[in-house]
């Protein structure tokens, strides 16, 4: 298995963008097509969908002198980022002493803390003041007078660094050249021509629906928005004759959990917001912004002809390993989870034994006897559609009946340095192909394509996970990985770097600050929180999914 994953690591770092499939003809299908979205923020959708006003623009080409300093403390700017994406024969080295890193601000967070007994004052000098301008450069000057930073800044710089600073920013710069098709398609579907003019006017248009209050957009933290629905159905009419922006004909959603809508009306419901109707924009996090859930259904209606219904099942900050966790595995460790947690208790018993503390060991799991958190929400929300498709899709006709044609996953920021992520990822597939009784349903994965280079898109542990549980020979040839590493805009991370490297009123400094305000929604969290980045990825994801749908290889063999 090590053999094939990697392969499958190697061979991705190749090809970066999608090839033909089998799904290039409209597939017939007469029966209603169901097809489940999961996940967790990243399926939610926090991407605002004027920031698609950066598929009206040329890629943002930030200073390469701003963009390739090399501070003083590794803060994770492009310099320091280096680290996760270094190509050498130093890179397990390198990742020791990043560890190095983290075990060092630990250590000092404690002694901060008085975890371990009351501050030494004569051993370790004056204790910091409280607060993130106090702390943060004392763990880095701690960091820094042991070495750590200096060593790491040696690896990257020397010469046997095959992708050093200079190779990433030429990468980066290079993005758009290299998506290019998927650019034009995304832009052609969704835009149909419209210009930066066009969102100047959609923006004006909402922002005087909002003032006349005809348009809500948000409603206070902790109030229902019962009228969501219609909000955002006036929003995307706005969004349809300025923008273009399709509304779909054949494809219809029902959306739980973070979403924009009315609260469940089940006792001590928490997090159940719900929302249904025709696929429009509007069904990520508010009702002006998108998931992947835009993308993949327009691209599916685009594909396949029938009626399409999508259930978006999504929840911020889960983890498979345990929101998530396949209902099959209550109680159970998977064999990589048990040698993780056997190893973690012996360093840590070695640790307090050295440090004269007594150590109690973290126990193997037991049974709950119960679905974990967001199991819980979606089990019920699979049953209420199954039972009763109609009431989710108008037409819908019992006689001919629905298929459960696939699932996108979407989800790993959580369990990113989990080992044991394609062990659980597995298994949640064959509990939920159980559950909907379709031993073979299709599924998409998309990966996490924060690092955004080609040669580390596969790096972390969830994005591994992915390709290993794509490769075990019950899922093999059925599930299908979504690299969307190459739509990640990772210049725009780089704005507040530029903006603190230029005066204010200098043409770099005003540049990066019209990319900040236009391209850049969510604060810059989750994919820069774009919507020229998630249109790129649902499209990316739908198309898969109709390959698989229509008997198609996996995409990601290709790749």
């Amino acid at each position: 298995m090590k053999r094939t994953i990697s392969a499958c690591v190697m061979i991705a770092m190749i090809a970066w963008v999608g090839c033909v499939t089998a799904a290039d003809k409209k597939i017939k299908k007469e029966k209603l097509q169901i097809v489940f979205l999961l996940g967790q923020s990243n399926m939610v959708g926090m991407s605002d969908i004027g920031t698609a006003w950066y598929l009206t623009q040329p890629q943002y080409v930030p200073p390469r002198k701003a963009t390739e300093l090399k501070t003083q403390y590794f803060d994770w700017n492009f310099y320091w980022s280096g680290a996760k994406y270094y190509q050498g024969p130093k890179k397990a080295e390198l990742a020791a002493l990043v560890q190095a890193r983290r075990d060092s601000r630990s250590k000092w967070r404690q002694r901060c803390n008085g975890v371990h007994g009351p501050w030494k004052v004569t051993e370790w000098g004056s204790k910091p003041k409280g607060g993130r301008g106090n702390m943060y450069p004392f763990l880095d000057g701690k960091a820094e007078s042991e070495g750590i930073y200096k060593r790491i800044a040696e690896i990257l710089d020397s010469k046997e660094n095959q992708f050093n600073v200079t190779d990433a920013y030429n990468e980066m710069i290079d993005r758009d050249n290299v998506i290019a098709d998927d650019l034009k398609r995304v832009r052609e579907i969704y835009l149909k021509g419209a210009k930066a003019e066009d969102f100047d006017a959609f923006n004006a248009a909402v922002g005087a629906a909002v003032q006349e209050k005809s348009l809500v957009t948000k409603v206070g933290k902790g109030f229902n928005f019962l009228d969501a629905a219609k909000h955002r159905t006036a929003y995307a009419n706005l969004a349809q004759k300025y923008l273009h922006l399709p509304i779909a004909k054949r494809t219809y959603i029902k959306a739980h959990g973070h979403v924009a809508g009315p609260q469940s009306d089940t006792p001590n419901a928490g997090n159940q917001k719900n929302a249904a109707g025709v696929l429009t924009v509007g069904y990520g996090g508010s009702v002006t912004t998108i998931g992947p859930e835009y993308g993949v259904g327009i691209a599916l209606e685009r594909l396949v002809d029938a009626p399409i219904l999508l259930v978006k099942c999504s929840w911020g900050n889960t983890s498979l390993a345990s929101a998530w966790r396949a209902p099959s595995l209550d109680g159970v460790e998977t064999p990589i989870e048990k040698a993780v947690r056997e190893a973690s208790n012996n360093k840590r018993a070695e640790a307090a034994k050295q440090a004269g503390r007594e150590f109690t060991p973290r126990p193997a799991p037991t049974p709950t006897g119960k679905l974990q958190y967001a199991w819980g929400m979606t089990m019920p929300e699979i049953d209420k559609v199954l039972a009763d498709p109609g009431k989710y899709y108008p037409g819908y006709d019992p006689k001919v009946g629905y298929d459960v044609a696939g699932m996108v996953w979407f989800q790993g920021y959580s369990d990113k340095d989990n080992p044991a992520y394609g062990e659980l990822l597995a298994q949640m597939i064959k509990d939920l192909r159980k559950k909907v009784k379709t031993p073979k349903l299709p599924v998409v994965c998309g990966t996490l394509g924060m690092i955004g280079f080609k040669n580390a898109a596969f790096s972390e542990e969830a994005n591994k996970g992915m390709l290993q549980a794509s490769q075990m020979p019950d899922l093999i040839g059925t599930v299908d990985v979504v690299n969307t590493a190459p739509f990640y805009p990772m210049e725009l991370d780089l704005i507040k770097q530029v903006m603190g490297a230029y005066a204010k009123g200098t043409p770099e400094y005003e540049k990066a600050m019209l990319y900040q305000k236009r391209a850049i929604s969510n604060k810059g969290f989750h994919y820069n929180g774009s919507a020229k980045c998630l249109l790129l990825i649902g499209d990316a994801m739908g198309r898969s999914l109709a390959n698989l749908m229509a008997g198609g290889e996996p995409m990601i063999n290709a790749e």
